[in-house]
């Protein structure tokens, strides 16, 4: 039989900080918390062919933080669909983060690990 030891660790607040389109990195013994994103531009209407998603880039990657979507649907029924990703969303020490497609403001908790 294996033991496993586990350590759990404290986190002390250290600030707010605004990232906009300027890559921002997590500090080394840091972690962040992203609390809310600021749009750029609102959700388009309901059209025939509506097709959005507002997005942020996380390593270098898009991740999509807001989508929405409409079409006639047929029979003169349209259908509207729009999705918002769960926060807040972690991110380690090392991660970079930015604003992308219309995203004007994430807003970030960093915090400091105390072992």
């Amino acid at each position: 039989m294996t033991a496993h030891l586990s350590f759990a660790q404290n986190l002390q607040f250290n600030q707010v900080i605004d990232v906009g389109n300027q890559i921002q990195t997590v500090p080394t013994g840091r972690v962040w918390k992203i609390e809310s994103i600021l749009y750029s531009s609102p959700i388009g209407g309901v059209s025939s062919s509506l097709t959005q998603n507002d997005q942020i880039l996380i390593d270098g990657n898009l991740v999509t933080v807001r989508s929405a979507r409409s079409g006639n649907g047929g029979y003169n029924a349209a259908s509207y669909f729009v999705w918002e990703q769960k926060l807040p969303i972690w991110l380690k020490e090392g991660t970079t983060v930015q604003t992308s497609t219309n995203v004007f403001k994430i807003s970030i908790l960093e915090f400091s690990i105390i072992p």
